[in-house]
Protein backbone atom coordinates (compact mmCIF):
# COMPACT_ATOMS: atom_id res chain seq x y z
CA UNK A 1 0.00 0.00 0.00
CA UNK A 2 2.95 2.35 0.54
CA UNK A 3 3.79 2.22 -3.17
CA UNK A 4 0.19 2.32 -4.40
CA UNK A 5 0.45 5.86 -5.77
CA UNK A 6 3.75 5.04 -7.49
CA UNK A 7 2.15 2.01 -9.12
CA UNK A 8 -0.89 3.96 -10.26
CA UNK A 9 1.33 6.65 -11.80
CA UNK A 10 2.66 4.01 -14.23
CA UNK A 11 -0.82 3.13 -15.46
CA UNK A 12 -4.07 4.71 -16.50
CA UNK A 13 -7.75 3.90 -16.20
CA UNK A 14 -10.24 3.39 -18.99
CA UNK A 15 -13.31 5.07 -17.60
CA UNK A 16 -16.62 3.21 -17.77
CA UNK A 17 -18.94 3.33 -14.74
CA UNK A 18 -16.49 5.32 -12.59
CA UNK A 19 -17.00 3.23 -9.46
CA UNK A 20 -13.33 2.17 -9.15
CA UNK A 21 -11.70 5.45 -10.18
CA UNK A 22 -10.95 8.38 -7.88
CA UNK A 23 -11.97 11.68 -9.47
CA UNK A 24 -9.06 13.75 -8.17
CA UNK A 25 -6.33 11.18 -7.63
CA UNK A 26 -6.40 8.72 -10.56
CA UNK A 27 -5.36 9.24 -14.16
CA UNK A 28 -8.55 8.69 -16.12
CA UNK A 29 -9.66 12.04 -17.55
CA UNK A 30 -7.00 13.45 -19.85
CA UNK A 31 -3.27 12.74 -19.54
CA UNK A 32 -2.78 14.13 -16.04
CA UNK A 33 -4.21 13.60 -12.58
CA UNK A 34 -6.68 16.36 -11.67
CA UNK A 35 -5.03 16.72 -8.26
CA UNK A 36 -1.83 17.76 -10.04
CA UNK A 37 -3.56 19.91 -12.65
CA UNK A 38 -5.65 21.82 -10.10
CA UNK A 39 -3.79 21.71 -6.77
CA UNK A 40 -5.50 24.85 -5.46
CA UNK A 41 -8.91 23.25 -5.91
CA UNK A 42 -7.77 19.91 -4.53
CA UNK A 43 -6.46 21.55 -1.36
CA UNK A 44 -9.91 22.88 -0.43
CA UNK A 45 -12.19 20.11 -1.72
CA UNK A 46 -14.06 18.27 1.02
CA UNK A 47 -13.98 14.70 -0.36
CA UNK A 48 -10.51 14.18 -1.80
CA UNK A 49 -11.04 10.45 -2.45
CA UNK A 50 -14.43 10.77 -4.15
CA UNK A 51 -15.00 8.42 -7.09
CA UNK A 52 -15.85 9.60 -10.58
CA UNK A 53 -19.25 7.90 -10.23
CA UNK A 54 -20.09 9.88 -7.10
CA UNK A 55 -18.98 13.17 -8.67
CA UNK A 56 -21.14 12.57 -11.77
CA UNK A 57 -24.10 11.31 -9.73
CA UNK A 58 -25.90 14.62 -10.04
CA UNK A 59 -25.99 17.89 -11.98
CA UNK A 60 -24.23 20.16 -11.20
CA UNK A 61 -21.27 18.00 -10.23
CA UNK A 62 -21.36 16.49 -6.76
CA UNK A 63 -18.30 18.39 -5.49
CA UNK A 64 -18.21 20.65 -2.44
CA UNK A 65 -15.42 22.90 -1.18
CA UNK A 66 -14.53 24.18 2.26
CA UNK A 67 -15.05 27.77 1.12
CA UNK A 68 -16.74 29.66 -1.68
CA UNK A 69 -15.00 29.79 -5.05
CA UNK A 70 -14.16 33.31 -6.13
CA UNK A 71 -11.64 34.93 -8.46
CA UNK A 72 -8.80 32.62 -9.45
CA UNK A 73 -10.40 29.54 -7.86
CA UNK A 74 -13.66 30.08 -9.71
CA UNK A 75 -11.78 30.41 -13.00
CA UNK A 76 -9.98 27.12 -12.30
CA UNK A 77 -13.27 25.38 -11.51
CA UNK A 78 -14.87 26.55 -14.76
CA UNK A 79 -11.81 25.33 -16.64
CA UNK A 80 -12.03 21.91 -14.97
CA UNK A 81 -15.77 21.59 -15.69
CA UNK A 82 -15.18 22.46 -19.35
CA UNK A 83 -12.42 19.85 -19.57
CA UNK A 84 -14.67 17.03 -18.35
CA UNK A 85 -17.89 18.12 -20.07
CA UNK A 86 -17.48 15.39 -22.70
CA UNK A 87 -17.31 12.53 -20.16
CA UNK A 88 -20.11 9.96 -20.36
CA UNK A 89 -20.36 7.01 -18.00
CA UNK A 90 -21.74 3.57 -18.88
CA UNK A 91 -22.59 0.35 -17.07
CA UNK A 92 -19.32 -1.52 -17.70
CA UNK A 93 -16.62 -1.92 -15.07
CA UNK A 94 -13.62 0.39 -15.11
CA UNK A 95 -10.39 -1.05 -16.56
CA UNK A 96 -6.84 -0.33 -15.40
CA UNK A 97 -4.13 -0.41 -18.08
CA UNK A 98 -0.45 -0.83 -17.22
CA UNK A 99 1.58 1.57 -19.38
CA UNK A 100 5.05 0.02 -19.00
CA UNK A 101 4.52 -2.80 -21.51
CA UNK A 102 2.57 -3.29 -24.72
CA UNK A 103 0.23 -5.89 -23.24
CA UNK A 104 -1.08 -3.35 -20.75
CA UNK A 105 -0.85 -5.92 -17.94
CA UNK A 106 1.10 -5.36 -14.72
CA UNK A 107 4.32 -7.34 -14.22
CA UNK A 108 6.68 -7.21 -11.27
CA UNK A 109 9.72 -6.93 -13.56
CA UNK A 110 8.44 -3.84 -15.36
CA UNK A 111 7.63 -2.12 -12.07
CA UNK A 112 11.02 -3.07 -10.63
CA UNK A 113 12.88 -1.80 -13.69
CA UNK A 114 10.98 1.48 -13.52
CA UNK A 115 11.98 1.93 -9.88
CA UNK A 116 15.59 1.03 -10.68
CA UNK A 117 15.83 3.52 -13.55
CA UNK A 118 14.42 6.26 -11.32
CA UNK A 119 16.98 5.55 -8.60
CA UNK A 120 14.31 4.61 -6.06
CA UNK A 121 15.66 1.12 -5.37
CA UNK A 122 19.20 0.08 -4.62
CA UNK A 123 20.44 -2.20 -7.40
CA UNK A 124 20.84 -5.73 -5.98
CA UNK A 125 21.00 -7.64 -9.25
CA UNK A 126 24.46 -9.06 -8.58
CA UNK A 127 23.27 -10.45 -5.24
CA UNK A 128 20.27 -12.27 -6.70
CA UNK A 129 22.39 -13.83 -9.47
CA UNK A 130 24.80 -15.55 -7.08
CA UNK A 131 24.41 -19.33 -7.40
CA UNK A 132 23.34 -20.16 -3.87
CA UNK A 133 20.00 -21.37 -2.43
CA UNK A 134 17.24 -18.77 -2.50
CA UNK A 135 16.76 -18.89 1.28
CA UNK A 136 20.41 -17.85 1.72
CA UNK A 137 20.01 -15.06 -0.87
CA UNK A 138 17.13 -13.78 1.24
CA UNK A 139 19.28 -13.88 4.37
CA UNK A 140 22.01 -11.92 2.58
CA UNK A 141 19.45 -9.39 1.42
CA UNK A 142 18.25 -9.00 5.02
CA UNK A 143 21.89 -8.60 6.05
CA UNK A 144 22.43 -5.90 3.42
CA UNK A 145 19.28 -4.12 4.56
CA UNK A 146 20.47 -4.30 8.17
CA UNK A 147 17.35 -6.06 9.43
CA UNK A 148 18.55 -9.51 10.51
CA UNK A 149 17.71 -10.15 14.15
CA UNK A 150 20.99 -9.49 15.87
CA UNK A 151 20.59 -8.50 19.51
CA UNK A 152 20.70 -4.76 18.83
CA UNK A 153 17.80 -5.10 16.37
CA UNK A 154 15.91 -7.24 18.89
CA UNK A 155 16.45 -4.56 21.53
CA UNK A 156 14.80 -2.03 19.23
CA UNK A 157 11.73 -4.28 19.39
CA UNK A 158 11.72 -4.06 23.20
CA UNK A 159 13.57 -7.35 23.74
CA UNK A 160 15.14 -7.30 27.23
CA UNK A 161 17.76 -10.07 26.93
CA UNK A 162 21.55 -9.98 27.24
CA UNK A 163 22.96 -7.86 24.40
CA UNK A 164 26.48 -9.32 24.56
CA UNK A 165 28.04 -11.16 21.63
CA UNK A 166 28.16 -14.91 22.22
CA UNK A 167 31.84 -14.98 21.20
CA UNK A 168 33.07 -12.06 23.32
CA UNK A 169 31.92 -9.39 25.79
CA UNK A 170 31.04 -6.65 23.26
CA UNK A 171 27.46 -5.78 22.36
CA UNK A 172 26.18 -7.75 19.38
CA UNK A 173 25.48 -5.73 16.24
CA UNK A 174 25.68 -6.66 12.56
CA UNK A 175 28.94 -4.75 12.23
CA UNK A 176 30.45 -6.41 15.28
CA UNK A 177 29.28 -9.98 14.66
CA UNK A 178 30.36 -10.21 11.03
CA UNK A 179 33.40 -7.90 10.91
CA UNK A 180 34.74 -6.66 14.24
CA UNK A 181 34.46 -9.72 16.50
CA UNK A 182 37.69 -11.76 16.87
CA UNK A 183 35.95 -14.77 15.26
CA UNK A 184 34.94 -12.79 12.19
CA UNK A 185 38.40 -11.22 11.94
CA UNK A 186 40.00 -14.67 11.98
CA UNK A 187 37.77 -15.88 9.14
CA UNK A 188 38.45 -12.82 6.99
CA UNK A 189 42.21 -13.14 7.67
CA UNK A 190 42.00 -16.72 6.45
CA UNK A 191 40.42 -15.42 3.24
CA UNK A 192 43.17 -12.82 2.92
CA UNK A 193 45.95 -15.40 3.33
CA UNK A 194 44.33 -17.92 0.97
CA UNK A 195 43.29 -15.53 -1.82
CA UNK A 196 45.46 -12.44 -1.28
CA UNK A 197 42.24 -10.47 -1.03
CA UNK A 198 41.83 -7.63 1.44
CA UNK A 199 38.89 -8.40 3.76
CA UNK A 200 35.72 -6.28 3.73
CA UNK A 201 35.28 -3.95 6.66
CA UNK A 202 31.50 -3.39 6.61
CA UNK A 203 28.27 -4.50 4.98
CA UNK A 204 28.37 -1.49 2.67
CA UNK A 205 31.92 -2.38 1.63
CA UNK A 206 31.13 -6.10 1.23
CA UNK A 207 28.24 -5.48 -1.16
CA UNK A 208 29.76 -2.36 -2.69
CA UNK A 209 33.39 -1.68 -3.56
CA UNK A 210 34.99 -4.76 -2.02
CA UNK A 211 35.24 -6.64 -5.32
CA UNK A 212 35.62 -3.63 -7.60
CA UNK A 213 37.80 -4.52 -10.58
CA UNK A 214 37.14 -8.26 -10.20
CA UNK A 215 35.61 -10.03 -13.22
CA UNK A 216 31.91 -10.86 -13.08
CA UNK A 217 32.37 -14.65 -12.91
CA UNK A 218 35.04 -14.50 -10.19
CA UNK A 219 33.04 -11.89 -8.31
CA UNK A 220 30.06 -14.23 -8.08
CA UNK A 221 32.30 -17.08 -6.94
CA UNK A 222 33.80 -14.90 -4.21
CA UNK A 223 30.32 -13.84 -3.10
CA UNK A 224 29.43 -17.53 -2.77
CA UNK A 225 32.41 -17.90 -0.42
CA UNK A 226 31.45 -14.78 1.52
CA UNK A 227 27.91 -16.15 1.81
CA UNK A 228 29.27 -19.37 3.30
CA UNK A 229 31.30 -17.49 5.90
CA UNK A 230 28.34 -15.30 6.79
CA UNK A 231 26.13 -18.36 7.23
CA UNK A 232 28.79 -20.17 9.28
CA UNK A 233 29.04 -17.24 11.70
CA UNK A 234 25.26 -16.87 11.95
CA UNK A 235 24.53 -20.57 12.48
CA UNK A 236 27.35 -20.91 15.03
CA UNK A 237 26.00 -17.90 16.87
CA UNK A 238 22.50 -19.40 16.85
CA UNK A 239 23.80 -22.71 18.24
CA UNK A 240 25.18 -20.87 21.25
CA UNK A 241 22.23 -18.51 21.74
CA UNK A 242 19.34 -20.93 21.19
CA UNK A 243 20.75 -24.42 21.78
CA UNK A 244 23.13 -23.41 24.60
CA UNK A 245 25.98 -25.27 22.91
CA UNK A 246 29.59 -24.45 23.87
CA UNK A 247 31.12 -21.46 22.12
CA UNK A 248 32.65 -22.52 18.81
CA UNK A 249 36.36 -22.31 18.15
CA UNK A 250 37.86 -20.47 15.17
CA UNK A 251 38.45 -23.71 13.31
CA UNK A 252 34.96 -25.05 13.98
CA UNK A 253 33.39 -21.95 12.43
CA UNK A 254 35.84 -21.97 9.52
CA UNK A 255 35.22 -25.68 8.87
CA UNK A 256 31.50 -25.05 8.91
CA UNK A 257 31.92 -22.36 6.27
CA UNK A 258 34.09 -24.49 4.00
CA UNK A 259 31.70 -27.43 4.43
Amino acid sequence: MKVKDTLLNHGSFHLNNGNQIRFWEDKSIGNHILREQYPDLYNIVRKKHATVASVFSRVPLNVSFRRSLTGHLLTLWHDLVAQISHVRLNNNADVFRWNLNQAGVFTVSSMYNALISNGNVQFDKHLWKVKIPLKIKKKLWYLKRGVILTKDNLARRNWKGNKQCCFCSSDETIQHLFFDCHVAKFLWRAVQFALDLNPPHSITHLFGNWLRGVGTKLKRQLLVGASALYLAIWLSRNDVVFDKSPTKTYMQVLYRGTH
